[in-house]
């Protein structure tokens, strides 16, 4: 027994030794054969062996470089997936959209239209008419909760209970004591050509609430993309030009302290938010407001990496990938955009805290909030008019960026992106002065008074602007071509190389183990 257990270590051994013996005898063929620099002096038995340890620590030291080199390169290749670069500084301004215009008039409750409203309405016996449209000023809390500073929590309750008397919703309050489109915006020159401001803008939801736009697609349509504007030209009398009536004197409940209204210049696709460009326009003044356009496309190559590589969604992967497990969408976009992502954001969390949505958001089928859902809208107001809507204003925004996510809500930015940033320029009108409707009408007798009035020209500013590229870094032959060269340079390394490998300590070693069970057999 004892004899039979010595027997099995010592064929190991003897294997062992073996495998040992034809591995040494292929590494010395290797090296004296092989076009490496370096190996044939490592096996090269007449040179002493200083030298040869010399030889064999300097082939080693280069493969070692070249290992770490590769290595500081593979993780750059990883953390730079894809590079931005200027494409061109003379794109032609007709390849870019025209942007989106919404105008929303300062004064927020129309003070004649309330009037109106509250005289058709059916009202307690015991709530004046006159009360009752002082209250109606309210309404610019569901905009801005805790605008008015007071406890006015009984007021709240008492005006919700007659607008639900009525058998009225808020939207539709709101459109009833909001000024129209048609009286805020008196004159409208598209392109030179005079028409009805109807023709042009349409009534829109925006932060602010209710304003009107144009060239804004807020629901889906297959044909929307067709119908978005352009202009091949620059110059004021190439874009936009509005005449705006402010009229002061119905001013009721206001945003801001101050008279006119608030311009927003953003792409066609986004909602009109924080993000928007903007632009004040006073009373009796008239404004230049110039576009100088960015365009940051990706080339189809990116689409290739994963969304996690190269940080940004392309419009018609957001429903498969940030959506996909969402049952109920709260808010109902023409197309992805990360402006478009948060804005779900904050209607999510909104809906979550208070089980409702504000108006100003496009609706889906959520309730909207109303006026007993003001005290929640308040207290949770600090966290989503964040950037971060789901952080807490406890929480401290460098512990959030550690999360994994790194990014609000999950949002991710676009692979096409446009962008509009303005500059401006601004002159007073002189009240003496009569606008000639001719311009503007094709009744050349039509004149308009400009008194309380404003006109906003809003155009592009050049015929060429700046367009981006975004392409991938480092494509499969730019790592291929890397590698080989640092392989190369260190340690002449070619394609070449890896077959002469496969060939000494493969391909020879399994021939010459079937010649030699082939002499064995035949013995």
């Amino acid at each position: 027994m004892k004899s039979s257990r010595l027997q099995i270590p010592y064929k190991v051994l003897i294997a062992n030794a073996k495998c040992w013996n034809i591995l040494k005898k292929q590494a010395i063929e290797f090296c004296n054969n092989t076009g490496l620099h370096g190996y044939k002096y490592i096996s090269q038995t007449k040179r002493s062996k200083i030298e040869r340890i010399i030889w064999a620590i300097t082939v080693f030291v280069s493969l070692g470089c070249a290992t770490v080199l590769i290595r500081m390169a593979w993780n750059y290749y990883a953390t730079h997936p894809t590079l931005t670069v200027i494409e061109s500084t003379h794109h032609g301004i007709w390849n870019y959209p025209f942007p989106a215009i919404t105008v929303c008039d300062i004064n927020r409750i129309s003070y004649n239209l309330t009037k109106k409203f509250v005289e058709n309405i059916k009202t307690p016996a015991n709530v004046p008419k006159e009360n009752l449209i002082q209250e109606m000023r309210l309404m610019n809390e569901l905009i801005i909760p805790g605008i008015f500073g007071n406890d006015v929590e009984k007021n709240f309750t008492r005006l919700q209970n007659i607008i639900d008397q009525n058998h009225l919703s808020i939207d539709t309050v709101m459109s009833l004591i909001t000024q129209n489109c048609s009286t805020l915006l008196t004159m409208c020159k598209w392109k030179g050509k005079v028409g009805q401001c109807d023709k042009y803008f349409k009534r829109s939801l925006s932060l602010d609430g209710l304003c009107c736009s144009f060239n804004y697609y807020t629901f889906p349509d297959t044909r929307t993309l067709k119908n978005v504007r352009r202009a091949a030209a620059c110059g004021f009398e190439t874009g936009m030009t509005i005449v705006v009536n402010s009229e002061p004197n119905d001013y009721y409940a206001t945003i801001i302290g101050s008279h006119g209204v608030k311009v927003m210049i953003h792409y066609s696709f986004d909602y009109p938010d924080y993000n928007a460009e903007i632009q004040l326009v006073r009373l009796n003044s008239q404004h230049f407001v110039t576009i100088n356009p960015a365009e940051m496309y990706s080339k189809p190559e990116v689409k290739d990496l994963t969304i996690s590589t190269r940080k940004c969604i392309f419009s018609e992967e957001a429903d498969e990938v940030l959506y996909a497990n969402v049952k109920e969408r709260n808010l109902t976009f023409t197309a992805y955009s990360y402006h478009n992502c948060l804005a779900e954001c904050r209607a999510s969390i909104t809906r979550a805290k208070c089980g409702c949505i504000p108006y100003y958001f496009p609706q889906n089928s959520t309730r909207t909030c109303d006026l007993k859902d003001i005290q929640c809208l308040k207290k949770h107001k600090s966290i989503f008019d964040s950037s971060w809507p789901k952080m807490n204003h406890k929480q401290n925004l460098l512990e959030i960026l550690d999360d994994v996510n790194k990014v609000p809500c999950g949002c991710i930015p676009d692979c096409l992106l446009y962008y509009y940033p303005i500059e401006s320029s601004f002159g007073s009108l002189d009240d003496t002065v009569y606008y000639n409707g001719a311009s503007f009408s094709k009744n050349s007798r039509n004149t308009i008074s400009i008194h309380n009035h404003s006109i906003i020209h809003i155009f592009f500013n050049d015929l060429v602007a700046f367009q981006y590229r975004r392409s991938v870094n480092y494509s499969w032959r730019n790592v291929f071509a890397s590698f080989g060269g640092l392989l190369g340079l260190f340690a002449g390394f070619s394609l070449m190389s890896i077959f002469e490998f496969l060939y000494f300590f493969i391909i020879r070693v399994i021939t010459d183990a079937c010649i030699n069970s082939i002499k064995h057999s035949n013995i």
